[in-house]
């Protein structure tokens, strides 16, 4: 019962977290929510959102498509960012100087940058007929290793006390079965209204797509600040469940 409250209490924790990051970091979300829209404005004008035929001839536009890495390395550093800032303030974690740990936290990134480019070069990958199977799996396995993967991360940015993902898998332990859920449901709202907004923007001009691009870049800038406050919380349960285990572990060994 005590975890199921701590589940409920840290996902609404990270949803307002999220706020919390725009506003103790305005810097690195004012560039990464700008750059959002820089690449709509590169969208709008290539006609991606003329209609849904144009959106896809113009998916792998190689313009948009340099704007898109650059947006998806940005937000891997913005989670950088966001893990140090809740990691140290929120747990008084001694953080490792910079570039120590962004060494540490780079093989995170280059894992996430290769399973994202093996979806979205998928066709060149697999025949036709199998590349909705091969997006669907990769993203699958992704969303299924990703809570092993936290503690590693979080510490990754933060001490380095955790070594490797393994490690970090054995210390997550029962809790993936807590952390899998706290995971989804704090992701995939956001990214669902992320896609249904650019959804919504094919076929529309003038004040309405602007306004709705303007809004999806909003909300790219909250994708960035929401997982890794998540992934922060979920580190916190391992470690809530070491000390336990120490407790009950001293308990048993005292006369």
């Amino acid at each position: 019962m005590i975890w199921l409250r701590r589940f409920f209490a840290d996902m609404i924790g990270s949803y307002l977290d999220s706020l919390r990051a725009l506003r103790a970091l305005p810097w690195l979300f004012a560039a990464i929510v700008l750059w959002e829209f820089a690449q709509h404005v590169v969208e709008v004008r290539i006609g991606m959102f003329e209609s849904r035929d144009m959106a896809r001839l113009t998916n792998d536009n190689g313009l948009r498509m340099a704007f898109g890495w650059i947006k998806m390395t940005s937000i891997y550093v913005g989670a950088f960012f966001v893990i140090r800032h809740f990691a140290s303030q929120r747990e008084g974690r001694v953080l490792a100087p910079l570039g120590t740990a962004a060494l540490r936290f780079l093989p995170y990134v280059l894992y996430a940058l290769v399973v994202f480019a093996a979806m979205f070069y998928a066709r060149a990958l697999v025949p036709e007929v199998h590349v909705t199977a091969l997006r669907s799996a990769l993203g699958l396995g992704q969303l299924l290793i990703e809570p092993l993967l936290m503690t590693w991360v979080v510490a990754a940015a933060t001490d380095g006390h955790v070594a490797n993902p393994l490690v970090s898998a054995c210390r997550l332990g029962w809790l993936y079965g807590l952390a899998l859920p706290l995971y989804i449901l704090t992701r995939l709202p956001f990214g669902l209204l992320h896609q249904q907004l650019n959804t919504l923007s094919i076929g529309e001009a003038g004040i309405q797509l602007w306004g709705l691009l303007a809004l999806d870049s909003l909300i790219v800038g909250l994708i960035v600040a929401i997982s890794p406050s998540a992934m922060v919380r979920i580190a916190h349960w391992t470690e809530l469940r070491q000390a336990g285990a120490k407790t009950r572990e001293t308990a048993v060994v005292s006369p």
